[in-house]
C-alpha cells in the first residue's frame, strides 16, 4: 500500500508539472528600438538524434513558422538582405532524476526510522531563442522555455509549439 501511495504522488507531481516555465535575459545596453527587420542565422542547430518524438524536422519547421509569425505580429519584418538582427533557436531534452521520500510516523520522531524512498526519471525539455545583433555580432536577447515532457505525443502539437512561442517572446516586449 505504501509503494501504491508513492507511486500516487509521483504521478500526481508529474501530471501536474505540464507548465511551460519562461524566462529571458538580454543586453542592458542594447538599443531596442532600433531592430526593426530580421532574418535567420545561417548555420541552425542540426536535428537531435535522441528525442525524435520531439526534435524532428516536422516540429523544428513548426517552430520556425511560429518564430516568424510571432516576430511579425510584434513588429518586426523579415529582410534577409541586411536585417538589424538574426534569429536562431536551439532545442534541448535532458534527461532529469528525481527522489522522494515519504516518513510513515505520524508523530514527529522515532527510535527506528520507517520511509520510503522513491525515484523517478523525467524528461525536461527547454526551446531557446537567441536575437544576434548584427551590427555588434552579439547576443542581445535571449528567451527560454522549459517543460517537463512525458512519454506520450503532445495532442495538437501546432497550438502547443506557437502558445510556447508567444510566451517566450513575449518577455521581450517587456525590454523593448
Amino acid at each position: 500500500m505504501r509503494k501504491f501511495v508513492v507511486l500516487i504522488i509521483v504521478f500526481l507531481q508529474l501530471s501536474c508539472s505540464q507548465k511551460l516555465y519562461v524566462s529571458s535575459d538580454y543586453d542592458k545596453a542594447a538599443d531596442f528600438s532600433t531592430y526593426k527587420t530580421f532574418a535567420w542565422a545561417r548555420e541552425q542547430e542540426p536535428v537531435g538524434k535522441s528525442h525524435p518524438m520531439y526534435d524532428n524536422e516536422l516540429n523544428r519547421k513548426r517552430i520556425r513558422d511560429a518564430i516568424e509569425a510571432e516576430m511579425a505580429s510584434i513588429g518586426f519584418k523579415r529582410f534577409d538582405l541586411a536585417p538589424d538582427i538574426l534569429v536562431d533557436f536551439h532545442i534541448t531534452i535532458d534527461q532529469k532524476m528525481d527522489y522522494m521520500v515519504h516518513d510513515y510516523y505520524p508523530f514527529g520522531f522515532n527510535y527506528w526510522p520507517d520511509y520510503d524512498m522513491a525515484s523517478y526519471s523525467y524528461k525536461k525539455g527547454a526551446l531557446v531563442i537567441h536575437f544576434v545583433d548584427t551590427k555588434k555580432e552579439q547576443l542581445v536577447w535571449q528567451g527560454v522555455g522549459t517543460k517537463t515532457l512525458s512519454d506520450v505525443p503532445p495532442e495538437n502539437p501546432e497550438e502547443r509549439i506557437k502558445k510556447a512561442v508567444e510566451k517566450i517572446l513575449s518577455k521581450y516586449l517587456t525590454v523593448k
